[in-house]
């Protein structure tokens, strides 16, 4: 007699459903010859609800068809009380789901006990962080810095200096599905600017980057969990002025990091900060390293991680990347300005001087001295 035994697969259809055991032919005994297959008894007709004669014999198989319908009857019993949510992250299951997923449960009934309640993505705040081409290495190190840093955020390819902003990013973010962008612009190679927008109908502003020092660059001594939560400090002239009062929704809305992302830690160990000064947004990121003393709860300490970079806003905008003109800076200076301001400052330093070695050779040449009396007195002397 030869006997063939098939498998048993368990199919698992999805963490926190029940394991559905698929159970395949079993324990089929071929018998040589027509003779003893003839003269062999025919099987009884299984139970409806019941696993087959053969399939009862093996106890792995029967251990594991008692447990489903402990499983069944359980489920059936919560449903008539009313205490199924599967919404909120109830297991139930065969005692086989042994994955890590169970961690409380009665082994007499089957039911599997619950998991710890966790808070749910509702806030599906999404950024995207990218450049344009032609950005020098220390923008570069500051976009993988603020990338490091928000752990809600997407990234892209480098995108043509020659695109429409208000037409490409919007489209961009929509495939992304992004609703908030900080994009980086480069002219110049030396000039470096920040758009801050929500996707796909605005307001948006633009700001120039200046004194950048990234997290490489500064090594600081603060550390932090990365994809923490941070949380975010604004200076209390940000309720005061209107255009501050939008800026602060903007950063609150693309630099905050929602509660319960799959890609953040449960975790608040960092303070991003916000600060207006000399009509700029100085921008600061610290480790916060809470009180552990019992006496003193309150004597938290601030240590600076990095990085850090001035933002010099220039307008802010109704629509996406363009539009009407909400709010602009009177107060500021295009780089172009500043340069040229510069050059012109360093001629005129120049032609003042060359103005003034003109005038003291000429004073030189119009000089004339009397002459000495006694001057001549000793020259043919002899000794």
């Amino acid at each position: 007699k030869t006997q063939i035994y098939r498998s048993h697969t368990a199919v698992v259809t999805g963490v926190g459903t029940v394991v559905e055991i698929v159970r395949l032919h079993a324990c089929h005994t071929v018998q040589m010859g027509k003779r003893k297959l003839a003269a062999a008894p025919e099987p009884a007709e299984p139970e409806a609800g019941t696993p087959s004669a053969s399939l009862s014999t093996h106890p792995r198989v029967a251990r594991a068809n008692e447990q489903i319908n402990q499983s069944r009857a359980a489920k059936r019993s919560r449903k008539e009380k009313g205490e199924e949510k599967g919404e909120e992250g109830e297991v139930t299951g065969s005692a086989d789901e042994t994955a890590g997923d169970v961690q409380s449960g009665d082994p007499d009934t089957g039911t599997i006990g619950k998991r710890s309640a966790s808070p749910r993505w509702i806030n599906r705040q999404r950024t995207l962080v990218f450049s344009s081409r032609g950005v020098s290495y220390k923008s570069r190190h500051l976009l993988t810095d603020l990338r490091a840093l928000m752990p809600h955020s997407k990234k892209d390819a480098k995108m043509d200096r020659k695109d429409k902003l208000h037409e490409t990013i919007p489209e961009i973010c929509e495939m992304k599905n992004c609703n908030n962008c900080v994009y980086f612009e480069a002219r110049k190679k030396s000039d470096l600017y920040m758009w801050v927008g929500k996707m796909p109908h605005g307001p948006s502003v633009k700001f120039q980057v200046e004194n950048v020092h990234t997290m490489s660059e500064l090594k600081m001594a603060g550390n932090s969990l990365k994809g923490s939560r941070p949380i975010l400090n604004f200076d209390s002239k940000f309720d005061e002025l209107p255009h501050l009062q939008l800026l602060k929704e903007l950063f609150i809305q693309t630099f905050g990091t929602p509660r319960a992302h799959p890609k953040s830690k449960p975790f608040v160990d960092r303070v991003m900060t916000f600060i207006w000064l000399d009509n700029r947004v100085w921008f600061r990121n610290y480790q916060a390293v809470w009180s552990e003393d019992p006496k003193s709860p309150n004597e938290h300490e601030l240590s600076e991680i990095g990085p850090r970079f001035v933002l010099n806003p220039i307008r802010i905008f109704a629509g996406t990347f363009g539009g009407p003109t909400l709010w602009e800076n009177e107060h500021y200076v295009s780089p172009n300005d500043a340069r040229r301001a510069m050059k012109v400052a360093a001629a005129q330093k120049f032609r003042d001087r060359q103005a003034a070695q003109k005038r003291t050779e000429d004073r030189k040449a119009k000089m004339v001295y009397e002459k000495d009396d006694v001057e001549d007195t000793f020259r043919d002397a002899t000794v």
